[in-house]
This record gives structure tokens, sequence and C-alpha cells, in this order.
């Protein structure tokens, strides 16, 4: 069953994609973020194996605009950092080692939208699942997406 699911959101995402001729980190972000998505699901963990080539990966997708994008990086990286550090149980490090990559593709003007589409959307995964330590990661990758391609 969570063959059928991958391969259907992965599908419907390029397909998205491609018809709003969304720019390449769109098809990295559906990638990537449906098997990142499942494993944090899964395992509540975000694996640095995974995470740390794909910022690399996104931070060379936007060498176009490679300061706004390293500045957004840092940004978003950076407030995701402050949470773990002052609230550590509220977030995970591969939570925020993944949102300095996220960061990367995203305008500077998108990094508020992005959080809070990200935190609203583990809210809502909180309350589907009726558990309160659900991952923060598939929200954070499904509202880089959306932002990115939409």
């Amino acid at each position: 069953m969570t063959t059928v699911l991958l391969a259907f959101v992965l599908g419907a995402s390029w397909t998205v994609a491609d018809v709003l001729d969304a720019p390449p980190s769109s098809y990295v972000l559906a990638c990537s973020g449906v098997v990142l998505a499942m494993i944090d699901l899964r395992h509540h963990r975000l694996p640095d194996a995974l995470t740390l080539p794909l910022g690399a990966l996104l931070l060379l997708l936007e060498f176009h605009r490679l300061g706004a994008a390293a500045l957004s990086a840092v940004i978003f990286g950076g407030s995701h950092l402050a949470v773990r550090r002052l609230r550590p149980a509220w977030m995970g490090g591969g939570d925020v080692k993944l949102a300095f990559g996220l960061g990367a593709p995203l305008a500077l003007s998108s990094l508020l939208p992005a959080a809070i589409l990200s935190s609203a959307l583990t809210v809502l995964l909180a309350a589907v699942r009726r558990a309160r330590a659900v991952p923060h990661g598939p929200g954070l990758l499904a509202a880089t997406w959306a932002l990115t391609t939409l």
C-alpha cells in the first residue's frame, strides 16, 4: 500500500510541476520529498545521507541567484535552529538540517509563508493521526514544494 501511495504522490507532483512549467527544484523536491516524508512518517527520522545532499543540490540548482538562495537557506534554517535551541522537544535536528536546504529555492518573501504553511500542515497531520508527536519534515517538504511549484 505504501508503495502505491508513494507512486501516486510522486506522479501527481511531477504532473503538476510539468503542467505549471515549474523550475527544476520542484522535480527534485517531488522525488526526494516523497521519500523523505515517508521515512519521517514511519521512523521519525530524517537521515543526513539524504537531507544534506538534497540541500546541496537545491542550492546548486539556484546558481543563477546564489546569494539570495544562500541567504534564504541561512534565514530559514537559522529560524528552525533557534526553535530547536529554545525548545528541543518541539523540533528534531533532522528538521533543522532539512530546513537549511529547503530555504535555498525559496524567495525571501516566501520564507514566512513557508514557515506558516509547514506548521499548519504539521498540525493537520497531528489532528489526522490524533497524536501529539508527529514529524515536521513532511510539512516542511510539502510547503516548500508548493511554494516553489505553484
